[in-house]
């Protein structure tokens, strides 16, 4: 009886047991594998809000002058139907490049170090600025690469959209009204891309807060968050 016992207890684990124990691992590891998964994207989140939030600093620190080559935009307020016009103008940054909307912008990148050219480059972009007229260098110029079709200022470096997940694009606008008052708005999308920076309300708000946004208006590139 003894001898029988002994050789019973050492049978090992049956295969049910064992298919129940390979199961449990590899739910286990599925859950370890999206926890660093979602701490990966999380890092690459903050590093986006990181360097929107420079973006943002740039542009309220810099002077933008009285007569701003930006685009007109006609902005109405839907609860009381009154209509404001300002001047807009942006930097607009995916995962391939950044694109500055006119030469201010250019500059506020430029002087705050986001974006780096040649003194010649600069100058030519600061003269302009003054002139009321849209310069652009014949080439590369260190991270300028090229002129838009709707003619921004495509730069390229390492400030480029980094989350793989939550956006694949994200925009800091400002605005000019008619008093020379600045104001700013953030958005951000993963929608599919049709030739720019698609509306994503939900993705919007969620930068915009994680930007410190949260005066809410809709501009015509969707849900914004500004002041």
């Amino acid at each position: 009886m003894i001898e029988r016992y002994k050789r019973n207890a050492n049978k090992g684990f049956s295969l049910v047991e064992l298919l129940v124990i390979m199961a449990i691992i590899s739910i286990l590891a599925s859950l370890i594998t999206l926890a660093v998964l979602r701490y990966i994207e999380s890092g690459r989140q903050a590093m986006d809000v990181y360097n929107a939030s420079l973006i943002k600093d740039a542009m309220n620190t810099y002077t933008f002058p009285s007569d701003f080559q930006g685009r007109d935009m006609e902005y109405t307020d839907p609860e009381t139907g009154a209509k404001e016009m300002f001047k807009r103008g942006w930097v607009y940054v995916d995962k391939n490049e950044i694109r500055c909307s006119d030469q201010s912008t250019a500059l506020a990148m430029i002087e705050f170090g986001l974006v780096n050219v040649s003194p010649e480059f600069e100058a030519n972009l600061r003269d302009n600025e003054e002139e009321k007229t849209k310069w652009f260098p014949s080439g590369p110029d260190g991270d300028y690469i090229r002129r838009t079709g709707i003619d921004e200022y495509a730069f390229k470096n390492g400030l480029t959209v980094k989350a793989r997940r939550t956006w694949n694009t994200y925009q800091l606008d400002v605005y000019i009204d008619q008093d020379g008052q600045l104001y700013m708005g953030a958005s951000a999308s993963n929608a599919i891309r049709t030739g720019g920076h698609a509306k994503d309300e939900k993705t919007a708000k969620l930068f915009a807060k994680k930007l410190g946004f949260f005066y809410a208006k809709v501009t015509p590139i969707g849900q914004q968050e500004g002041y």
